[in-house]
């Protein structure tokens, strides 16, 4: 129930017109030190993000905030019109039926990074403006939260890689992009080589291979 409920107000920020004000103050001045410090708290968004958690007191807690802050700061770039059109469409799918903010909480709460959820941003902007589908959406999210945060930026390379430099790199991280969907086996002669996938392709597009 709590996390349904912080779901909801969660669908609320995303719709306001404050959300704006979340953008660049926090990024200039740090996520982390500006909630211990109380720098940002006056801001509108900032005070509703952590009002979510109550005081934040513990660790968890205080990470998922810091992650949030990080994935709102993302959307605030995108006009409200079109994020309000984006959580309506969002809810309508009968994937996250009514429960758009409870899956993204969620999803966020699962990645390993603090920057893991400003790349999620990325992806749901990419996905208001029509360049992905919604079901590309979903695979991309998957594909943030599998792959490890320090191999992100190796996937640029591995996404025009030849085969034969494929079948030099190292066994642990071509089974890490598999792992994330990212890379998929040839199923060329001798065992085939690990090859991109199409959402690799597009992962790489999106610009999600560099943590900000």
């Amino acid at each position: 129930m709590k996390d349904t409920l912080r779901g909801s107000e969660i669908i609320n920020i995303m719709r306001s017109d404050l959300l704006v004000s979340v953008g660049k103050e926090y990024l200039e001045l740090g996520v982390d030190a500006a909630l211990e410090s109380g720098f940002l708290r006056d801001i509108p968004i900032v005070s509703s993000v952590v009002g979510l958690f109550g005081t934040i007191g513990s660790v968890r807690d205080q990470l998922l905030a810091t992650k949030l802050l990080r994935f709102l700061g993302q959307l605030s770039k995108i006009p409200q019109e079109d994020r309000i059109e984006m959580v309506d469409k969002l809810n309508e799918d009968d994937k996250f039926s009514g429960k758009a903010g409870a899956a993204i909480l969620e999803i966020i709460d699962r990645m390993e990074s603090q920057m893991k959820p400003e790349l999620a941003g990325k992806c749901f902007a990419a996905y208001v403006r029509a360049e992905i589908s919604f079901e590309e959406l979903r695979r991309l999210l998957f594909a943030l939260e599998r792959i490890p945060s320090f191999d992100i930026e190796k996937l640029a390379d591995f996404s025009t890689i030849a085969i034969e430099d494929s079948l030099k790199m190292d066994e642990s991280l071509l089974l890490a992009f598999v792992n994330a969907g990212l890379g998929k086996n040839n199923g060329g002669f001798g065992g085939g080589a690990i090859v991109p996938t199409n959402l690799c392709q597009t992962f790489v597009r999106l610009g999600l291979t560099s943590l900000p």
